[in-house]
């Protein structure tokens, strides 16, 4: 039977981290119920958009190159139960493309913009029971390539697609209390590492005046 002075020895030794692989984790001292949102379901749906822009340049400054400049989330994305199992994202995103024009040519480049808003529909199991909520999230949004896919030899309008990469997070949770076996109150965490200053040194040389010439 483990003592008091035993089980605060075991508890103070105990740091955040992941555990020895060979010896493992040391056993637990209490068990403890916390209230958590659990999750009962989630899945993921990665995706290229090909975003259409339309440009028509003047004869005298063509456009030479095009760039997926950068794409930006617009809001929070939103996500409701249209039926029991049924689960419907909606998001918007500003993606920003750059055209690039001879030297000669002033400006240089510009920049044009699209919002665009995405609408998917998902099936998701148990989506709508009572208890349960879902929530989604889009942790990534990325610019990946911008071309010119046509040309109309007519006009010189010009078509360009940008390809936008997305990932869409999709969880069924619920607050429930758990039982899970705890080590104690964390312990008290180290000092940070205080930056005193970013400034350079100060170091002159000294005599502060030319070396003598005789």
């Amino acid at each position: 039977m483990k003592t008091i002075e035993q089980s605060v020895r075991q508890v103070n030794d105990v740091q955040p981290g992941p555990c020895d692989p060979y010896l493992g984790c040391p056993p637990p001292t209490e068990i403890v119920c916390i209230k958590v949102d659990k999750v009962y379901y989630e899945c993921k749906n990665i995706q290229v958009n090909e975003d259409e822009f339309e440009y028509t340049p003047t004869p005298e400054c063509p456009v030479l190159d095009v760039s997926c400049y950068k794409v930006e989330l617009i809001g929070e994305p939103y996500c409701e139960v249209v039926k029991p199992g049924l689960v419907s994202v909606t998001f918007r995103y500003k993606v920003t493309i750059r055209l690039f024009f001879p030297n000669t040519c002033d400006p240089a480049f510009t920049d044009l913009y699209q919002i665009i808003t995405v609408t998917k529909l998902f099936n998701i199991p148990r989506a709508g029971e009572e208890g349960l909520h879902v929530q989604c999230y889009v942790p990534f949004l990325e610019c990946l390539d911008a071309f010119i896919s046509a040309v109309d030899p007519e006009t010189g309008r010009v078509t360009i697609i940008a390809c936008v990469g997305k990932y869409i997070l999709i969880k069924l949770k619920a607050t429930v209390q758990l039982m899970v076996p705890a080590y104690g109150f964390c312990p008290e965490p180290p000092d940070c590492d205080e930056v005193f200053g970013i400034c350079p040194d100060f170091r002159p040389e000294w005599p502060p005046y030319p070396p003598q010439i005789r």
